[in-house]
């Protein structure tokens, strides 16, 4: 009996061990983010080159990146909307979509913490359905 009990238990931790590769992402307040993006964010922000997008990427680690979303990221009349994470075989998909600003204030921006665990050799992203690009990259 104390063998089957075992054996179950050992089948049980194998497979919670082996969950696969787990990405979470979440939106953070730029108070809460650490001071490396802060000054990511602030120099983004003071810049004038390259905001086409509104699209903005900083590495913090090998398994952990914030994903900034500027005023820039808008077309007029829309808001913010839902945004999802895929991952493939090699590669991270960020889809982001943005919504109708039919309701009251709108957000100014958006910061998302992005934690993965694996390698991945490309990071692609996604608004409304097609890939974009990032407008600048933070290391």
């Amino acid at each position: 009996m104390k063998r089957v009990l075992f054996l179950i238990l050992m089948v049980c931790g194998i497979l919670t061990g082996c969950g696969g590769n787990k990405e979470t992402i979440s939106g953070i307040n730029f108070e809460n983010a650490n001071d490396n993006v802060k000054n990511f964010i602030e120099n983004v922000e003071n810049d004038d080159k390259g905001r086409e997008t509104g699209i903005y990427i900083y590495n913090h680690s090998k398994n952990q990146r914030y994903l900034y979303l500027s005023q820039d990221f808008l077309d007029d009349g829309r808001g913010f909307g839902d945004i999802d994470i895929k991952t493939d075989e090699n590669s991270i998909n960020i889809y982001l979509n943005d919504i109708s600003n039919s309701e009251g204030e709108a957000d100014t921006y958006k910061l998302y913490k992005i934690k993965f665990k694996g390698d991945y050799e490309y990071l692609k992203v996604f608004k409304n359905g097609e890939e974009t690009h990032f407008a600048g990259i933070g290391v």
